[in-house]
């Protein structure tokens, strides 16, 4: 039920109308102007089931508080829109009209990460403003999210210089958090997410999104969505709880740092300069009671923007045989291995073999400064002609400056080659102007039938939905880090799908071959090895989130065990259907996933061995072959032993599957 009460009045209250089981919409209005601004207003908005609270004042100072089940998780938090001319929108906000929606219905996503159908429910209610801003929340079963929104004309076509944004989230004491920590804010968005108190987040520290926080036993979840031509929001604490929103300063793209070329633009003075009539990003708080539930959040892309591509069909999600990782490092072919032709048309052929759609070309088939011009150690269309010849797709690596300079000359090109995807890299900042060129960068892909993978990228904030060609993209610490670091655990890859696969898809890069303990883990660059058992990689196919999935080692690993990539290869990268067997942030997730009559499933322990039990009541009655590999009986000691099980079970029939330290198992159950 959504409600709305006035400072000494009678509450209004709109009713909740339960659709029908064939209703896809319903859509409630109210709508009404205050005659004059009253002096101390209070606003309530509460979520469809009502367990979900939101409580709006505007006076002295525009705040929210967010309670759950009763329970306030979120003190009176301040927020605010503060500009160069002096127009502090916050301070002495003045409501003039108000409006409450409800809308309850199914989205049908063009690429289905998560599931084919997303129900999108929600209370609404915006408040519009005398100081020519609107303010929207909007509160769901599985959070609460809200923006503002810019009414006034530009003077003369002069935007507005914004200096800050106020976005602060006030959590009650004993909050703590599992917080993404970064060093400045020119990075790739790649953090490990360290548990520690609230309280003990200080001012001198920096925080990516998402970020977990944990109050009163309930999960909340940060992050933003519907980010356009705005800088990302980072966070920073007090060292009391509460936890505030800051932004990185704007870069000038056309100011290059010569020690590191990628490293394009100098920050300036400005933060943004923004239209005066304008959408503001979401911010969302999700909510979850359980780790598991956590999973049920897909507010990124139900608050993004819907899609500007009118016909999708050319989107093809699918796997990818990926050479960076694993530097072409071959054994027992007859050419020199290397960025030439020979090698790619052996991924290709690898790819055939397995019915793999794609193969990646990454850095070195061009210079980073010219992405026009094919250097003459390999021939770029002739691996394309060789691939399609066998059903294989080809995509391309491209460094984004070397892109940007000639963006749709080079798209034109690739798509004239007959390129079918881009990895575009190194972009390493979400100021206003990079956050720009992404969108620049999707539009034009779309133009061209390109499809996209951000590297050196921030986390997904919803242009997966508004250009669905973006299927993937990096803002992960995932396998790469291997190759010069210890710090890819099995926890850390149980803490990515509860914090940073609920703000959008990520590209991991799963599938290493070598896999050890860490006893016996070195860091080696060019033959890199995994911390966890060889199952834990292979379960990442069904628990992570990428509709262009990596196979990140080489193909003559993978087909030393043909057994793997012919498992890999059956793993669909989109779902119609999840449910979660059991969680626990950080320990252990084992998932089902449905795409078709087929369902998949996978878990994945931390360093801690378990056994838990699996009972397969979630499949429809009738019997099921069981594909599963598994930790080998001797996988504690060698992390490389696995197990291949085939058998027929029933729905409703229990299976105890036991993982090893570092350990997993992943299943994939047709119908008979």
């Amino acid at each position: 039920m959504l409600n709305t009460c006035l400072a000494n009045t009678a509450r209004a209250v709109l009713p909740y109308h339960k659709p029908g089981a064939t209703s896809a919409k319903a859509l409630f209005l109210l709508s009404f102007l205050l005659p004059f601004a009253l002096s101390a207003q209070s606003y309530v908005v509460k979520s469809p089931d009502g367990r979900l609270e939101v409580k709006i004042d505007n006076q002295p100072q525009l705040q929210y508080q967010l309670s759950v089940d009763g329970e306030l998780l979120i003190k009176p938090s301040v927020i605010g829109l503060e500009f160069a001319d002096g127009l502090f929108f916050g301070k002495n906000a003045e409501v003039t009209g108000q409006q409450q929606t409800t809308v309850d219905e199914q989205l049908t996503p063009e690429v289905k990460v998560r599931t084919a159908q997303i129900r999108n429910h929600y209370n609404e209610l915006k408040l519009d403003f005398k100081q020519h801003f609107s303010l929207k929340f909007r509160v769901f079963n599985e959070g609460v999210a809200y923006r503002f929104e810019g009414k006034q004309a530009d003077k003369t076509g002069v935007k507005a210089e914004l200096k800050a944004e106020q976005a602060n989230f006030n959590f009650v004491a004993g909050t703590y958090s599992y917080f993404p920590f970064e060093k400045n804010f020119r990075t790739a968005t790649q953090p490990t997410f360290t548990p520690l108190p609230a309280k003990n987040i200080d001012g001198d520290e920096l925080g990516s999104l998402p970020a977990l926080f944990v109050a009163k036993g309930v999960n909340l979840l940060l992050t933003e969505t519907d980010l356009q031509d705005y800088p990302g929001l980072w966070l920073q604490g007090k060292g009391d709880g509460r936890i505030y929103g800051v932004h990185p300063k704007d870069l000038d793209l056309t100011k290059q740092n010569p020690q590191n070329l990628e490293q394009t633009g100098a920050f300036t003075a400005s933060v943004a300069t923004v239209s005066r009539s304008r959408n503001y990003p979401w911010r969302i708080i999700g909510v979850a009671r359980s780790d598991a539930e956590l999973l049920n959040i897909q507010l990124s892309y139900l608050l993004a923007e819907p899609s500007r591509i009118g016909a999708p069909s050319w989107i093809k999600p699918g796997q990818i045989a990926w050479d960076w990782y694993n530097e072409n490092n071959f054994k027992g072919v007859d050419f020199k291995a290397g960025i030439n032709t020979e090698t790619y048309k052996y991924y290709a052929d690898f790819a055939a073999k397995f019915g793999i759609e794609n193969i990646l070309i990454d850095d070195g088939w061009s210079t980073h400064a010219d992405v026009l011009t094919v250097l003459p150690t390999i021939d770029v269309q002739a691996i394309i002609a060789h691939a399609n010849n066998k059903g294989v797709d080809v995509q391309l690596w491209v460094p984004w400056t070397g892109l940007d300079k000639n963006m749709e000359a080079a798209m034109a090109l690739y798509k004239k080659w007959g390129v079918t995807g881009l990895k575009i890299d190194f972009m390493n900042s979400d100021s206003q102007s990079m956050v720009n060129f992404y969108w620049r960068a999707a539009a034009m892909a779309a133009k061209y039938q390109l499809m996209v993978n951000f590297h050196g990228s921030y986390k997904p904030a919803g242009i997966h939905r508004t250009y669905p060609n973006v299927l993937t993209r990096e803002g992960v610490k995932g396998l790469e880090n291997h190759k010069w670091s210890d710090s890819i655990t099995p926890a850390h890859n149980l803490h990515l799908p509860f914090i940073r696969m609920i703000a959008g898809p990520m590209d991991y890069t799963p599938g290493a071959m070598r896999n050890a303990h860490r006893k016996d883990f070195n860091a080696v660059f060019s033959r890199p090895m995994s911390l966890g058992t060889r199952a834990h990689q292979l379960a990442m196919f069904v628990l992570y989130e990428s509709p262009l999935q990596m196979l990140a080692d080489t193909p003559n690993s993978y087909l030393a065990e043909p057994e793997i990539p012919a498992f890999i290869s059956k793993i669909p990268t989109v779902w119609d259907n999840f449910k979660v067997l059991h969680a626990n942030i950080g320990e252990y997730l084992l998932m089902a996933r449905q795409n078709g009559n087929n369902w998949y499933l996978a878990g994945m322990t931390n360093d801690q061995p378990r056994t838990l039990p699996v009972k397969l009541d979630f499949l429809p009655k009738g019997s099921y072959q069981l594909e599963l590999i598994k930790d080998g009986i001797n996988a504690d000691r060698h992390a490389e032993d696995y197990k291949l099980e085939k058998r027929v079970v029933k729905a409703g029939d229990q299976l105890d599957i036991a993982m090893v330290a570092g350990g997993g198992f992943a299943a994939i159950l047709t119908p008979l």
